[in-house]
């Protein structure tokens, strides 16, 4: 029986949210301009970011790097003009929404969506998803085991997880069972309510399996190669959520801001610009391209900038994919592959919104 994950609806209801909630080329509210001009005065984009490698972690213990620290740094780079202009506080699921409401930060960046009915209890909007956060299972390499199938009547490690008011947040436990549960199959479920212990239990082989997000089976796998090898994700999908940067109520101009800049890493990706090739590609005879990068006038103005900070967001940090390879796939200790956060056009969720 071929299972399919569990994206469900939360991406439908975060995309139109997020699209309705962005005012595409909406005039600018004297709110929102402020946020801006709160940056402006700042000189950086002070950012809350939930702690997860290759999202937002500092692997030397000084510098921020990640998606999440990326997608800040790309912010920077279109008011600031300087994508090093930015400070990062460690926020997690309720601390962060926090300095968020009290103006502490400019916007957080979280590891896992938000219920829409906590965002609306404490005044706050998500943008369109920039990650989508997939669980999986991890078996060591010496088990032999390459589909889910064989793990009937196995047992895998894994977190209860949590809910807000009955809108699930992270619930991987459930999320594992419901797969099971659809294909028909029997496995052995052992929940561990810390992280640590579960970790553990892997590691010694208590265990067949564990279950999580698969940056952290990721940053796992890399981080004990001694004891289980090349341990194996293996494809299959559990479940997929969309994580989309959260900002304060009222600010519409920000949340277009924060939109267009997802949304031109994204089209830079499928339109191949790169931070290599960009000053090129601006002699380029196709229009999207020459939008894009301003030689045709006009993407400044819905997000109440000059006509390079698309640009210069490119020049910075590259497009999606760059920021993705290095942060997370290929030239990162992590090696996860694109899957869900691949382009529309290869098969991925990855579609921008319109620029305009």
């Amino acid at each position: 029986m071929r299972e399919e994950p569990r994206i469900g609806i939360e991406i439908q209801l975060l995309l139109l949210v997020g699209a309705i909630l962005a005012g595409w080329g909406g005039a600018c509210t004297a709110d929102a301009q402020e946020i801006v001009n709160r940056i402006k005065s700042a000189g950086r984009v002070v950012s809350a970011v939930n702690v997860r490698a290759g999202l937002a972690d500092l692997p030397t213990g000084t510098n921020w790097e990640g998606l999440s620290v990326d997608l800040a740094k790309a912010l920077a780079a279109a008011v600031l003009g300087d994508a090093r202009k930015v400070s990062f506080v460690s926020g997690d699921r309720k601390s962060g929404p926090e300095k968020l409401v009290k103006g502490e930060v400019n916007l957080y960046l979280p590891v896992e969506p938000m219920a829409p009915s906590r965002l609306a209890g404490l005044g706050l909007m998500s943008s369109q998803p920039f990650f989508f956060n997939v669980q999986k299972v991890m078996v060591t390499k010496d088990s032999g085991i390459t589909t889910m199938d064989q793990l009937r009547d196995k047992s895998i490690a894994v977190q209860p997880g949590y809910v807000n008011e009955q809108n699930l947040e992270m619930a991987n436990e459930e999320h594992l069972r419901n797969y099971f549960r659809r294909a028909g199959w029997q496995f052995l479920v052992f929940p561990f309510q810390e992280w640590d212990e579960m970790e553990s239990a892997f590691l010694s082989e208590k265990v067949n399996a564990i279950s999580a997000e698969e940056t952290e089976l990721a940053r796992l796998r890399a981080g004990n190669r001694e004891e289980v090898g090349d341990a194996v994700i293996l494809p299959q999908l559990i479940s997929v959520e969309p994580v989309s940067a959260v900002a304060g109520s009222g600010d519409l101009s920000w949340l277009a801001l924060l939109n267009a800049t997802i949304s031109l890493l994204i089209e830079a990706d499928y339109l191949g610009i790169s931070s290599d090739n960009v000053d090129a590609m601006k002699s380029s005879t196709d229009p999207e391209i020459r939008y894009l990068l301003g030689a045709t006038p006009g993407i400044g103005i819905p997000v109440g900038l000059d006509d390079r900070w698309a640009e210069r967001v490119i020049k910075a940090v590259g497009n999606y994919g760059q920021a993705f390879k290095r942060d997370l796939g290929a030239n990162s200790p992590l090696a996860i592959p694109r899957g869900p956060n691949d382009l529309w056009s290869r098969g991925g969720l990855l579609c921008p919104g319109p620029i305009r």
